[in-house]
């Protein structure tokens, strides 16, 4: 039996998710989880994405500090309008 590849990132980390976004990987859908925590899920469809994860994981992560400042209160923002 092989298991499919999945074809979306999916993460809780905020902060991650900002720095994507700040990283030109889009704006993510958001998935709500017993009323009590938001997933945000990133099509895989640009294989670049696993390099900005491993960045992000391996704390080498660059970029433009007000583009992802920007970020991180807008899907704050989404997760505090769901709650």
């Amino acid at each position: 039996m092989t298991s499919e590849p999945t074809t979306t990132f999916r993460t809780s980390n905020t902060a991650l998710a900002a720095y994507l976004i700040s990283e030109g990987f889009g704006t993510p859908d958001v998935e709500f989880v017993n009323d009590s925590r938001a997933f945000f899920l990133f099509p895989k469809d640009n294989p670049k994405i696993q390099d900005f994860i491993n960045a992000w994981d391996t704390v080498k992560a660059e970029g433009n500090v007000v583009m992802f400042f920007q970020a991180y209160q807008t899907l704050l923002r989404r997760v505090r309008e769901r709650y």
